[in-house]
């Protein structure tokens, strides 16, 4: 049979849940090689140099074989890192894959979902794949801070998630005002929410100085699930590697859900090289905030705003010229993130680089000024 009379014959597109065909896909930040990538937040500087050797080390029998499929070496590393125990952890295919593995377990068709808004898409696209309905809460905007909701903790939602710091503001909720929420929805009898906390980004709110994680408190709130990644502040994007901590009974029934072997093998030796070696890992987190402040004062010169940000990145208001800006940016070889969301489309999120991305970078703003 010909080409042209296979495009003729049905498609099996007609059989894909209905939900799937409705929804629409999440869109990642833009991939373009030669580019300066200033648009999802990746560490600005290399992975550390026991990881590259660890990279090298790797022996074939590494690949032939399955990896652990509990990833126990890396919990165990995990563990000795965020003073928590092993059986608190699982380990997920980039924190992506553990936001899948919480919303498959606690969520039917149907129940609901709240977060405060704007924040991460992929919790709005996990919901529709789901069938679950997500309610978003604005933010109450305070100047330069981005604030809780009043009435987020009252939305009947069976989950309450929230990125903090959150993306794409950088803003940072304080952590009292997190456990309260956790209190409030821990009921009288039984939870009425579980609280997942998404700390994609709080290294560099820690590296400040500030009191920003949950993790210490976790044993103190049966309801609280805390999210990390090493995508950010690690440096190993390419590797995906996510880290879901919870009480050790939450963690026991959400391994059911995880896929079989859901972290490679390279991965997960990495990880473990990744989360021993501290004192680089707090080097580059401190670059980065030194680079953060640097491409803040220059900004500030042209006269741009954005929310105060605890992350490696800043939400700049601009105005109508947003994606004028973003595309003249990309024309320079710099990508940046720019939404046509209605409440994000004056805005464009620019990524700490390194000092000569952010060179390239302010001199393009210089001459677009």
């Amino acid at each position: 049979m010909s080409t042209n009379d296979d495009a003729k014959r049905p498609s099996a597109v007609g059989l894909l849940r209905a939900a799937v065909r409705a929804m629409p896909g999440y869109t990642p930040g833009e991939q373009i090689s030669d580019l300066v990538k200033l648009n999802t937040n990746e560490g600005a500087f290399p992975p550390s140099p026991r990881v590259m050797a660890t990279l090298a080390a790797i022996a074939d029998d590494t690949l032939r074989l399955y990896p652990d499929p509990v990833s126990a070496r890396l919990r165990a590393a995990a563990a000795t890192r965020f003073g928590v125990d092993a059986d608190q952890i699982l380990a997920g295919n980039g924190s992506d894959d553990c936001l899948t593995i919480l919303y498959r377990g606690f969520l039917e068709p149907g129940e609901r979902i709240a977060c405060p808004w704007p924040t991460y898409g992929l919790y709005d696209t996990l919901a529709a794949l789901q069938g679950a309905e997500l309610v978003r809460v604005a933010f109450r905007q305070n100047g330069r801070r981005w604030e809780l909701p009043a009435d987020l903790g009252r939305q009947r939602a069976k989950m309450i998630i929230l990125a903090n710091p959150n993306n794409p503001s950088g803003t940072l909720i304080p952590v009292e005002d997190l456990r309260r929420l956790c209190d409030a929805a821990a009921g009288d009898a039984a939870p009425t929410s579980v609280v997942v906390v998404d700390e994609a980004y709080v290294d560099f709110a820690l590296g400040a100085g500030i009191d920003a994680s949950l993790l210490p408190y976790l044993a103190q709130h049966p309801n609280l699930v805390v999210l990390r990644t090493m995508s950010k502040s690690y440096s190993l994007a390419g590797a995906r590697l996510g880290l879901l901590f919870a009480a050790a009974p939450l963690i026991a029934e959400l391994v059911k859900v995880k896929d079989s072997y859901n972290v490679n093998a390279v991965t997960q030796a990495i990880g473990v090289s990744a989360l021993e070696d501290r004192s680089y890992h707090e080097d580059c987190v401190r670059r980065t905030l030194d680079q953060r402040a640097r491409v803040e004062r220059e900004l500030a010169e042209l006269g741009w705003s954005w929310p105060e940000s605890a992350a490696n990145f800043l939400l700049c208001e601009i105005g109508e010229r947003a994606e004028q800006v973003y595309r003249a940016l990309k024309d320079e070889g710099l990508l940046v993130r720019w939404w046509r969301a209605p409440e994000l489309r004056t805005k464009i999120r620019i990524s700490v680089g390194n000092p000569d991305e952010n060179d390239h970078l302010l001199a393009a703003l210089r001459r677009l000024a």
